[in-house]
């Protein structure tokens, strides 16, 4: 199934990558050669690189009279010529004809003419138009997934080398099979590496867990070659290759107190569950790799939790996430030095201190630094996002805002006077929401992000944000028409939001609050509390309760991307015990994103029973988890369902009868959409 790259073809392509950028340069530079070739084409100019060529020699002509028609004599490295039906590459080179396999050309072939510079140069490695950035092991599906930092149009054609070799990539059942991890259409961000019947385990496949992985794409060219290994996180093929064991692991939350100094040094660590620095405790993180999994974390975030006398060192290392999403919560004394890391969220909080020199912040979604307290000092640093809170009484007032900036050097209260913390930032970039496709609008962090106080003066007008925290406590208030991707205006309080365009969502915290939101899309809401909340005609694309007990209605509603449901943790929610009345469509991908633990949620259920003719069936019997219900002359019903984190997504039966005759029987569960519309 395998087979060696004839005279090096991974090298091959990468020389052919090279002549695609310098042929873009050649125009640029002198001409150091010329080719005489047979009429109709006559002399061409060769420039220093590789020259794309169609030749005009008669068909069977041996290379090597094509490398003497070159002039000056010498000055020929080698000529290239891409074997379409055997999707390869085949070269000559005049130093070493007994290891070519471009032998001869034939008339009107297209070739690359690789020549010498007229100075000697120092000869570079081109960089590869995309990137491999990461590879993976998904222990539950039990496939390799390799992330790019950028996908083409199309997917056919490509080449794949496992420790420079060619494998096929539709290898068919038993071999591995490569496919990318979205629709072409849905902006995959890479690869998954599984077999037949489409996606099987690679349990019993050849594919090694360690080792290099490189792609040629056609019009692309070669990818980096990227070194793996997935030994460490479970990976378990048919591969008779032994792969070192390379990460140091703890698993479980990983506790630091008292006055504990803990230093990981020169190392790949990885932490599976929570980090807590306590105490007058002290993390150094130093030349490392630290790679958090989420463990039995319950949410989707897995923290760095830095307390108030406790610090956090990061110095020449990389912090990023094996699952979910990596956060720090900082109430302690946090530096950054030289490390690129992929935080997808920082805290600052009041007391707290952070200085980033040289470093970055940027994650796939997200890089968001959050400043509602403290001291913080960023110098020659990259960040994905940045969110300011306005506390009360402060005033912003804002014009023209635009995403991404730049900063030589800034201070926080150039922009909100009153601020009752501090941030500078000194060459330090912001960058732009310049996100597209799935992560257009939604719970993703790019360019600029506001928190404000119910009791600000804020006036932001004609300008671009994330994202606009809203707080409502003990309000009876309603908004309408807020929309992403298209100016909104926003009145409440003293904040006055005219014609500013959020590209992400409406987040609203609401608190004990009687709140009617129509006609918006993009929600993000946290209500707490015995708060009511009324969505009309509108569409929550996130949905955190903190400590709620009161209840969600909906009207024409929907739910999409995300949401948590969790009791029992003392930084998100401690209890939470609600109700979801109405009509509302809850999309798949909430199936998929939704983390529950701890908490109860009860979800009341329309039901209306039609005939074939769509008329109302009245007094049919309805039977769902051992109780029955009896429809009005509408043809309409209501039950309730209680669900906890053990039941949600279990299907329960729901059985229609008229006349002791069963006429329809579906299966509900939490996602079910509402209301249940049955014709019998």
């Amino acid at each position: 199934m395998k087979r060696k790259v004839p005279i090096g073809l991974v090298a091959v392509a990468a020389v052919v990558a090279a002549l695609l950028a310098a042929h873009g340069l050649s125009a640029q530079s002198q001409p150091v050669a010329s080719v005489a070739l047979p009429e109709p084409s006559g002399t061409k100019q060769l420039y220093p690189g590789c020259n794309n060529i169609v030749l005009t020699f008669p068909d069977g002509t041996a290379s090597q009279t094509v490398v003497q028609a070159v002039t000056p004599a010498g000055t020929v490295q080698s000529m290239w010529r891409h074997n379409a039906a055997q999707n390869r590459f085949e070269g000559f080179s005049p130093a070493a004809p007994q290891a070519s396999d471009l032998l001869t050309v034939n008339f009107l072939d297209a070739v690359w003419i690789c020549v010498a510079p007229a100075e000697p140069v120092v000869e570079t490695v081109p960089t590869p138009v995309l990137e491999i950035t990461d590879a993976s092991w998904n222990s539950e599906s039990r496939i390799a997934e390799i992330t790019l930092d950028g996908f083409p149009s199309t997917s056919g054609d490509w080449a794949m080398y496992v420790d420079g070799e060619e494998v096929p990539m539709e290898g068919g059942p038993g071999n591995p099979v490569i496919r990318p991890n979205a629709p072409l259409d849905e902006s995959p961000t890479g690869l998954i590496v599984g077999t037949l019947p489409w996606v099987s385990p690679l349990t019993e496949v050849d594919f090694p867990c360690c080792g290099s992985i490189q792609f040629y794409i056609p019009g692309e060219g070669l990818t980096n070659e990227y070194e793996f290994n997935l030994i460490d996180f479970g990976c378990k093929t048919a591969s008779k290759k032994e792969c070192p064991s390379e990460w140091t692991k703890h698993y479980g939350d990983l506790v630091i107190g008292g006055t504990e100094s803990k230093t990981i040094e020169n190392a790949k660590y990885f932490q599976n569950g929570n980090i807590y620095v306590n105490d007058q405790a002290k993390l150094v993180i130093r030349n490392s790799e630290l790679m958090l999994g989420r463990g039995d974390v319950p949410t989707v975030h897995v923290y760095i939790f830095v307390g108030p006398e406790a610090s956090l060192e990061i110095e020449n290392s990389r912090i990023y996430p094996d699952s979910g999403l990596a956060c720090v919560l900082n109430r302690g004394k946090v530096s950054i030095t030289d490390s690129p890391t992929s935080i997808h969220y920082f805290d600052m909080s009041d007391g707290a201190q952070l200085t980033m020199t040289n470093s970055e912040m940027v994650f796939t979604i997200g890089g968001l630094l959050q400043v509602t307290g403290g001291d913080t000092t960023l110098v020659d640093s990259t960040i994905g996002a940045l969110a300011l809170r306005v506390p009360a009484g402060a005033h912003l007032n804002i014009d023209g805002l635009t995403s991404g900036a730049y900063f030589e050097s800034w201070d926080v209260h150039e922009m909100i006077p009153e601020a009752d913390y501090n941030l500078v930032l000194k060459r330090t970039r912001i960058l732009e929401d310049d996100f597209t496709g799935e992560y257009e609008h939604g719970p993703y962090e790019r360019g600029w992000l506001f928190f404000l106080d119910p009791s600000a003066h804020v006036r932001i007008a004609n300008s671009e944000l994330r994202k606009v925290f809203m707080d409502l406590i003990n309000e009876d208030v309603e908004f309408e028409n807020l929309k992403v991707g298209v100016p909104s205006s926003l009145n409440y309080r003293d904040i006055r939001l005219t014609d500013v365009v959020i590209m992400g969502q409406w987040p609203f915290t609401i608190m004990d609050s009687n709140a009617t939101i129509r006609n918006s899309d993009y929600l993000f809401l946290q209500p707490s509390g015995q708060s009511t909340v009324t969505l009309i005609n509108s569409h929550m694309c996130e949905f955190i309760p903190r400590d709620f007990f009161g209840t969600m209605i909906f009207q024409n509603g929907l739910w999409t991307t995300a949401g948590e449901i969790i009791g029992g943790v003392p930084h998100h929610s401690m209890e939470n015990d609600f109700t979801i009345r109405g009509s509302l469509k809850i999309d798949e991908g909430v199936r998929q994103n939704l983390h529950w633990k701890d908490a109860r949620v009860t979800r009341e259920y329309g039901v209306t029973i039609r005939d074939k003719n769509g008329n109302p069936i009245e007094g049919a019997l309805i039977k769902v988890n051992g109780k029955t219900f009896v429809s009005d002359d509408a043809g309409e019903a209501k039950f309730s369902l209680i669900f906890d984190e053990f039941n949600y997504m279990e299907p329960q039966n729901l059985e229609v009868l008229k006349g002791g005759n069963p006429i329809a029987q579906e299966e509900i569960d939490f996602f079910t959409e509402t209301p249940v519309i049955i014709e019998g």
